[in-house]
């Protein structure tokens, strides 16, 4: 008996039973014939990853039937993907459940087909062994539990804890990095592998000229970009972002001196705590070292649209994608191209400063004009 079975090892259709016999050659092995016999069988359809625009992984099992009907299990086949191509006959493995020793194998040919030719077939009389289910169904994507942790430590550990800490603060480094050099009006003067040269700049290399250009503007929008995010969710109030940065309290009497005073300035109750998804980027990785605790990483991990972000938040996670050898500060050149100043309203302003330069001749102002000299004028 043949056995079709999902990827869940759950049965969908049977063959058979065929009639085995003694192969040739002295030794103990069996084999039957069953060539001819199809079966139609609704298996979850997946797609994107390994499956791509669309595909079911089925196993076939091998068993004897008893007289009474049971089936004593021979073997199982590895997972089998079966796609809109026709599969050539090939030859699959059978090994025992759980175990790597091989036992035999089965010929098998496969593809998925679509409701009208399953139809088509039934219609012209092609020979199946078994029928579809008659409660087949639409396509389904079977769900895939997605891990939000790296995997290189065991979860909830400190080791954990730390490598998401020195994640993030790898990254809001970068940041840091980027939003100094675009403050600092000379960062591009001091390019490791550029230089300037009468006014054009020159490269080392041309790897080192698309090194400056940095990552795709296009890729970072919202509206051809990443629309979402890793995120989690950030309890806060106003009390416990401003009790760390207060002196210790000495007593009792100082601790309601300070929330006194914390209520006096915010005017609000600073003990009200407030929700917010927040990149995964975003956290404080000295917080995440000092209490090694990686609850608050969500695990499936949760997305989040960017539009509904924080627009520091949504800067950071945009300065992080740059290389500390790149500068996400954009020269006025590189920007403007094509731009002329003796075309722009503003070349009005360079002509009177070039006027009031040392190389251009100022007129006698011994000699005045008449028309200075014309009360009337």
């Amino acid at each position: 008996m043949l056995q079709l079975l999902d990827a869940e090892e759950d049965e969908l259709q049977r063959v058979g039973p065929f009639t085995a016999r003694a192969q040739k050659g002295g030794r103990q092995l069996l084999m039957a014939e069953c060539a001819g016999a199809r079966v139609f069988a609704h298996a979850p359809l997946r797609f994107g990853g390994d499956a791509k625009e669309g595909a079911m992984f089925v196993r076939v099992a091998i068993s004897y039937v008893r007289g009474s009907g049971v089936l004593d299990l021979v073997g199982i086949t590895e997972p089998i993907k079966v796609t809109w191509r026709p599969a050539a006959k090939e030859y699959y493995e059978i090994r025992p459940r759980g175990r790597s020793q091989v036992l035999g194998g089965v010929y098998l040919t496969h593809r998925l087909m679509t409701e009208g030719e399953i139809s088509a077939g039934a219609a012209a009389g092609i020979p199946a062994t078994v029928g579809r289910r008659s409660n087949m169904g639409v396509p389904r994507e079977v769900h895939q539990q997605l891990s939000g942790r790296t995997g290189n430590f065991p979860a909830g550990s400190p080791e954990e804890a730390f490598e998401q800490a020195a994640i993030n603060a790898e990254a809001q480094n970068r940041a840091l990095l980027q939003h100094c050099k675009v403050v600092d009006s000379h960062s591009h003067e001091n390019a490791a592998h550029e230089r300037v040269v009468h006014g054009y700049r020159q490269w080392d290399s041309l790897d080192e000229l698309f090194r400056t250009m940095g990552p795709n503007p296009l890729a970072q929008s919202e509206e051809l970009g990443a629309t979402v995010t890793r995120a989690y969710t950030e309890k806060t109030s106003v009390l416990r972002e401003l009790i760390p940065k207060l002196r210790p309290a000495m007593s009792p009497t100082d601790e309601q001196l300070n929330l006194k005073l914390i209520e006096m300035m915010y005017g609000q109750d600073p003990k009200r705590v407030e929700q917010s998804l927040r990149p995964l980027l975003c956290k404080d990785p000295e917080e995440i070292a000092a209490t090694k605790d990686m609850r608050w990483c969500p695990d499936p991990p949760i997305y989040a649209p960017l539009r509904s972000m924080d627009a520091q938040d949504k800067q950071l996670l945009r300065l992080a994608c740059f290389d500390p050898t790149q500068n996400a500060k954009l020269m006025f050149a590189d920007v403007n191209p094509n731009y002329r100043i003796n075309e722009d309203i503003w070349g009005v302003l360079a002509d009177y400063k070039t006027a009031r330069s040392l190389l251009v001749q100022k007129p006698d102002a011994a000699h005045k004009r008449v028309k200075d000299e014309c009360i009337m004028a």
